[in-house]
């Protein structure tokens, strides 16, 4: 594992047990961390704050007491003990597989030396499911737009279907996952730069595909009854897109264009016109653990409040999210049952956390599918017999990213991009990124929890245009920045649709939302 490296003077360790005069500290390259009494609830309590700026930190109140197996002894809630050996180990462990502690070092005289232990993917019960196609990108629905691939192969130009776009970088949340939390709230757009991304993707990019590749613009007009450009677009960033200043005047305009949109927010602002959501074709709420979220009255997710308007509306999909991990019990996983009956929503995915390690999150997915298989979610071969499927979703390996990336050329390029906002305060513009999964990109290292276009950036948002009227290529090796990909299955689709087998890749069963593969 990769350790943060810090100067010596920049880490100490206060006497005090946590809850005393001092707090436990110790400060890395990258965080500084602090163990503390919880006030007014009792137990402990560990801050990540990110040393990047701003005032962004995620607050941990739970652990997984881990036996030498590797198997799931039990969760806890932090004590003065465990909270010190975190603190004390946090350099060495990092940030996410801090909060595994084997129980025999935790009663022993130290931390031991570990190889990782192996879990092969095919061991988990789980099967792929129309939900999971559906309402997560599995590469299946990529198929649907075959025309885009031809146009590739023969041509070396993109077509920029998908995007996602983040608006901010302000969350109230302070989820101990969370997958930015080295970023800085200042770094937001103006709905000027908002609409003019979309216009240079969507009205531009058709225009330009009319013009310069009409063959396969007529091919996929007729496969899909539309032009080359965005067909969809979903709006993200800082946890709460719905809380920058335009979004509603910005969904307004975005409806009258042609593309379908989603949405994938933390919770619900009041203040929103509950109209404004009507315009989504999908909205995924993600489920914060319960206690790092201010908005959940009584730390309960299912009293927060829910727009009437997609509540009970077969008209939009509503899904929920939930990250498994030492935060979950029984009773959320009921209620997030409950919650979908109660709301008419269609689904939940539940997936690990993807800050941990390959190894570390393929043995979290084999507790969660035994979890979901012991409360009668899933049966004995994965399939879900509720609304909440379990989603399979895991670092990839070496490996795989040498045979896979022969070229050097990260395939998502050809058809997807992230716009995230990091840098725009500074800079004036930011970058663009194939993914959104680059900050958790974690083999056996710690993931970077933050966009950093040097690494992983393409073009910034002012030269969109450029993804699609330049001949594609490598701004970076993904054999060496990302290796642990958690979208080679879409990398591999997308190579095998652009070759020239001429396959049929289409489902028997059509999935729901194809312009957003």
């Amino acid at each position: 594992m990769k350790n943060s490296k810090a100067d010596p003077m920049t880490i100490f360790h206060a006497n005090a047990e946590p809850g005393g005069a001092a707090p436990l500290r110790r400060q890395t390259e990258r965080f500084d961390i602090s163990g503390r009494l919880r006030a007014g609830a009792g137990g402990y309590e560990i801050r990540l704050r990110s040393r990047q700026g701003g005032r962004n930190h995620a607050v941990h109140t739970h652990f997984n007491l881990v036996a030498d197996s590797g198997d799931l002894i039990e969760r806890r809630p932090l004590d003065a003990q465990a909270a010190r050996f975190i603190i004390d180990n946090f350099e060495a462990r990092g940030d996410t597989a801090s909060f595994d502690i084997f129980a025999s070092d935790l009663t022993g005289s130290g931390m031991r030396e570990r190889e990782p232990v192996a879990t092969d993917p095919k061991s988990i019960r789980h099967q792929l499911t129309g939900s999971e196609q559906s309402y997560t990108a599995t590469g299946t629905k990529l198929a649907y737009h075959q025309p885009i691939f031809d146009k590739y192969r023969e041509t070396g130009f993109a077509s920029i279907i998908r995007a996602t776009m983040t608006l901010h970088q302000v969350c109230a949340s302070k989820c101990p996952y969370c997958s930015t939390i080295r970023r800085n709230r200042a770094d937001a757009i103006t709905l000027d730069e908002a609409k003019a991304f979309v216009t240079a993707l969507g009205e531009d990019q058709a225009r330009y595909n009319r013009d310069n590749f009409a063959v396969y613009n007529d091919r996929y007009r007729e496969a899909t009854g539309a032009d080359i450009g965005l067909r969809g677009l979903i709006l993200s960033g800082g946890g709460q897109p719905n809380l920058w200043p335009h979004f509603a005047e910005f969904v307004d305009w975005l409806a009258g264009l042609d593309m379908d949109l989603g949405l994938i927010t933390n919770g619900f602002p009041p203040h929103i016109d509950e109209d404004i959501y009507r315009h989504f074709q999908w909205i995924r709420l993600s489920i914060t653990p319960e206690d790092a979220s201010p908005h959940y009255p009584g730390q309960r997710f299912d009293a927060q409040y829910m727009p009437e308007t997609i509540r009970h509306n077969d008209a939009l999909t509503v899904g929920l999210s939930y990250v498994h991990g030492p935060w979950t019990d029984d009773d959320i996983l009921a209620r997030i049952d409950g919650a979908l009956e109660d709301n008419g929503f269609d689904y939940c995915r539940v997936l690990a956390d993807c800050n941990l390690s390959r190894s570390a999150q393929l043995a979290a997915h084999g507790a969660l599918a035994e979890r979901l298989f012991q409360l009668g979610f899933i049966d004995v071969d994965g399939q879900p017999l509720k609304r909440i499927f379990h989603q399979l979703k895991y670092h990839g390996e070496g490996t795989e990213a040498e045979e896979l990336w022969d070229g050097g050329q990260c395939f998502l390029q050809v058809y997807n991009t992230f716009w995230d906002t990091t840098g725009h305060e500074a800079n004036g513009h930011s970058a663009c990124y194939p993914c959104d999964s680059v900050t958790v990109l974690a083999g056996d290292e710690e993931p970077e929890r933050r966009f950093d276009a040097e690494r992983w950036g393409t073009h910034s948002n002012t030269d969109v245009a450029k993804l699609y009227t330049e001949h594609v290529r490598p701004f970076f090796d993904p054999r060496q920045n990302c290796a642990a990909c958690l979208f080679m299955r879409n990398n591999r689709m997308v190579k095998e649709l652009s070759s020239a087998g001429g396959l049929d890749f289409t489902p028997g069963e059509p999935p729901e939302h194809i312009n957003f593969p």
